[in-house]
């Protein structure tokens, strides 16, 4: 429960910054709108591979006579069409930042780029620049899928976690202004409200995905939804993760 508490409590914290700072944000969201992208000084190709409960991703970089190729393991956002689980976004002609949609409907990144030595390397990025991630996001789309799974304003499912049987609990509830929402989350006794704004344009739904434990908080836009809360139950534990930015 201590554990609980604390992952809450960063939640918090965290929603509370994203909410605080989105004139910073928007900000940022003009400056990338003027981002310009880099005409490809070679070639990025991305493929993905699945085996049982395993999918990987697969980047192969092409520079002039040089070719490297990497793959990594990643869980991959399902009912997602392929051409709509990545985007690629050249900041320089031989840089090249390829972003990969989760199954959690978050976002990784990747870095191709070339070394001092000449030598052309792959690497995973944590967190890739503002401008970057915006572009890939807001401007190519990245995570803007069409919606494929119903959306609701009420989602409750009896589930077994652990040695825990309950009903995991989420439901969007009036807030105090028109333009903002309540999200309330229960399980086994854990419950948690938390308020987000909702940008003009945009419907507050849930979405539930293959698992019943396992469902998005997220807003809808014309037939595209962009989710901001991943909420599931794992070990007998409600766990609430931040995914993205609408503005």
């Amino acid at each position: 429960m201590q554990h609980f508490r604390k992952a809450v409590l960063a939640i918090t914290i965290a929603m509370g910054l994203w909410a605080c700072q989105s004139g910073q944000q928007q900000e940022k969201g003009q400056a990338a709108a003027t981002f310009q992208p880099a005409k490809p000084g070679g070639a990025i190709n991305v493929d993905f591979t699945h085996e049982d409960d395993t999918s990987q991703v697969r980047i192969i970089f092409i520079m002039g006579d040089k070719t490297k190729e990497k793959s990594f393991d990643l869980p991959l956002a399902k009912d997602v069409d392929t051409v709509d689980l990545y985007r690629t976004v050249w900041d320089k002609p031989n840089s090249c930042y390829i972003g990969v949609l989760k199954q959690s409907h978050g976002t990784r990144y990747y870095h191709a780029s070339v070394t001092a030595d000449g030598e052309l390397q792959i690497l995973q990025r944590g967190t890739p620049p503002d401008t970057i991630w915006h572009y890939a996001e807001d401007v190519l789309g990245l995570g803007k899928m069409i919606t494929k799974r119903p959306l609701m304003d009420n989602y409750t499912r009896n589930i077994q976690s652990g040695d825990i049987l309950a009903d995991l609990i989420v439901r969007l509830e009036p807030a105090s202004t028109p333009d903002s929402i309540q999200l309330y989350t229960e399980f086994a006794g854990a419950r948690k409200r938390q308020s987000f704004a909702v940008p003009s344009g945009y419907l507050p739904k849930i979405q539930g995905t293959d698992k019943t434990e396992h469902c998005i908080f997220g807003l809808q836009h014309d037939k595209t939804f962009d989710g901001v809360v991943d909420i599931k139950v794992e070990n007998g534990r409600l766990q609430l993760t931040e995914l993205g930015r609408v503005y």
